[in-house]
């Protein structure tokens, strides 16, 4: 497989995040075009090349083959609330309009202060707590507890507390886990039935919507579609992936509205507490207005090329079994 065989284009952007989002202020991003539509490439500096290889798969699905048919049209989706002073937790559940479950990130500073703010304003809100395995088991044990003897009935369940399937095993915490990280990062599927209440998919990091409808035909949890703070443009694999499943799910598919702006001039917002299912229309001046410098520019496709290069080497051992 070579690139030039299924792009025509690639331009590479940066887009300001409205709030610090776990240390991100700008969302850079490779948009890359294909046969059917743009693609999205936008891996975290801290990723591997192997896990960038699986988010160019999935860039190079999205922008080359056709969706599974839908069965929904509208998708129920959270409210996610990164750290910020409690000062501006109104202002960010306002970006989420009529989302009524809260994705909260925990295990930064003054998490029950955040929390308390959030169910001042929406009392009969549902929390999903997020500590992006932060946390010791001592420290998951002991918080989420304490959490569950003040607002039980109102929390759903706990996303990744601790970094590994180990620790997340050994907690007898009173509210489902739902696990993330470790299927992103390449954990045993059957590990993760065994440790998880629910499974969060993304379809970027685990490499696309083919992949993952792969990856939840194998477990017998119950999903949750989430995404990687993409823009729009990659925002619609994962919503293709939920509108496709035969259950509705609220999902974590709204977080264009952390995004300060975005290359498309339909962008998938929550309206109502639902991201519609729909085409996008990506727009020349926008990618003009968020394209990069050359120095980050090439430094994008260089990344491509090593994602490239692994993922051959991926495809070429899958063959050979």
């Amino acid at each position: 497989m070579r690139l030039s065989n299924s792009v025509t284009r690639i331009e590479v952007i940066g887009i300001p995040t409205r709030t610090n989002f776990r240390g991100v202020k700008v969302r850079e991003i490779a948009l890359i075009k294909g046969a059917k539509r743009w693609g999205e490439f936008s891996p975290f500096a801290d990723y591997s090349v192997e896990r960038d290889a699986l988010w160019l798969q999935s860039a190079l699905e999205l922008a080359n083959q056709d969706f599974p048919p839908p069965r929904h049209h509208q998708i129920p989706v959270n409210a996610t609330l990164p750290e910020v002073p409690i000062d501006q937790v109104g202002e960010v559940l306002s970006w989420f309009p009529g989302c009524k479950t809260i994705k909260v990130k925990i295990g930064t500073a003054d998490d029950e202060g955040r929390i308390s703010e959030v169910l001042r304003i929406l009392p009969d809100a549902h929390l999903r707590l997020d500590a992006n395995g932060l946390f010791t088991i001592a420290q998951a044990q002991e918080f989420v507890t304490g959490l569950y003897n003040k607002y039980g009935h109102q929390i759903e369940y706990v996303e990744q507390p601790c970094a590994s399937l180990a620790e997340n095993a050994a907690l007898n915490l009173p509210i489902p886990i739902a696990i993330d990280e470790n299927l992103r990062l390449g954990d045993d599927i059957s590990l993760i039935n065994s440790v998880a209440d629910i499974v969060i998919v993304k379809v970027a990091p685990i490499g696309g919507i083919n992949r993952a409808l792969s990856i939840i035909e194998g477990l017998d949890k119950p999903v949750v579609i989430s995404s990687a703070l993409e823009s729009s443009v990659g925002m619609v694999a994962g919503i293709a992936l939920a509108a496709h499943l035969p259950q509705e799910i609220i999902c974590g598919l709204g977080t264009v509205a952390l995004l300060a702006g975005d290359v498309v001039v339909n962008p998938l917002l929550p309206v109502d507490g639902s991201v519609t299912v729909k085409p996008i229309e990506v727009s020349e001046e926008l990618i003009e207005k968020y394209r990069l410098p050359q120095e980050q520019v090439s430094n994008w496709h260089n990344r491509i090329d090593s994602a490239l290069q692994n993922l051959e080497i991926q495809q070429l051992r899958e063959g050979s079994l």
